[in-house]
């Protein structure tokens, strides 16, 4: 029997990257991205992205597992079975789901109680970014003020806490910050979380997901085919990549991927503190291992020395 993770957080969490990193070292593992897009799961999912395999699409090759007989088979009426059919196509002995919704999740295990026979083994996956790096890519990409984002930030978390909380499923926090630092001990965490071992070295050759941000590719493609995928791309899809990827170009690297630093220095003192007066924002914060005061240390400038008249 094959088991499931899901991933859970907000957008800009680094969940792409992280899932990728598991596929390519975990066995027996395969993230397979945002299957809540590829069902076009009502109110849970995007419509201008493309139902396919990213790496495979930018390839220019047919993908062997995200076919059009699976989408004809899969729905979102029945996500257990949607990652049953997933796992024995790509041979996982675990399918992490990266749809991120908190409410997919609670369709996934409500679908799961009614069907008394199905009993695969459900894990939780919270990938984090801090608060103000959230706000400041939310304002950036919507246009929305910053407390808009700080809000949306906490409703997440907490309810991604909550949910695997009360139904008691196994938890794991990863912040991208700490998978941008050390990468390989952050995969130690995932696999020893996940029970399955830890392969020396990346398998890159059989990436197979679904959705994601753009930049995503970059470190297994490269740049070049990833720009040559957008401009290629017609209409509705390829304003929405421009769009993504106009902040993000200068972070892009064909190996290993930069940290994305843009909201060091970022603020002004009363920019920070419409941040922190979110209600919960700095308790939430603290839950998923967060230390706020370095967190504004870092993201505060330095206010001018005033000259004397």
């Amino acid at each position: 029997m094959s088991a499931s993770a899901f991933v859970l957080g907000t957008l800009f969490s680094g969940s792409t990257l992280i899932g990728r990193g598991m596929t390519t070292r975990i066995k027996g593992a395969h993230y397979v991205g945002e299957l809540n897009n590829l069902t076009q799961a009502p109110g849970l999912s995007h419509e201008t992205t493309e139902p396919n395999c990213g790496p495979c699409s930018l390839l220019g090759e047919d993908c062997p597992h995200f076919t059009d007989k699976l989408r004809d088979h899969v729905t979102y009426d029945d996500i257990p079975g949607m990652h049953r059919r997933l796992a024995g196509s790509l041979k996982a002995s675990l399918i992490i789901d990266g749809s991120k919704y908190v409410a997919w999740l609670r369709l996934a295990i409500a679908q799961g109680r009614a069907a008394p026979a199905d009993r695969t083994p459900l894990n939780v996956i919270v990938t984090a970014r801090n608060p103000i790096a959230y706000a400041l890519s939310h304002r950036n990409r919507t246009g929305q003020p910053l407390w808009q984002g700080a809000n949306i930030w906490r409703d997440t978390y907490v309810d991604a806490l909550r949910t695997a909380n009360t139904y008691g499923l196994p938890l794991l926090v990863m912040r991208y910050e700490d998978y941008m630092a050390d990468t390989e001990r952050s995969l130690e965490r995932l696999s020893g979380f996940l029970h399955l071992p830890l392969n020396a070295a990346p398998d890159t050759t059989a990436i197979h997901d679904t959705g994601g941000n753009w930049s995503s590719f970059v470190p297994y493609l490269g740049k070049e085919r990833v720009e040559q995928h957008i401009e290629r791309s017609g209409g509705a899809v390829r304003a929405e990549a421009e769009r993504f990827v106009r902040p993000a170009r200068p972070y892009w690297n064909d190996e290993q991927p930069k940290e994305d630093t843009r909201w060091h220095r970022s603020l002004n003192a009363d920019e920070a503190n419409a941040l922190l007066s979110t209600p919960g924002l700095t308790d939430v914060a603290g839950l998923l291992g967060y230390n706020i005061a370095e967190i504004v240390q870092t993201a505060v400038r330095p206010a001018r020395a005033r000259q004397d008249p």
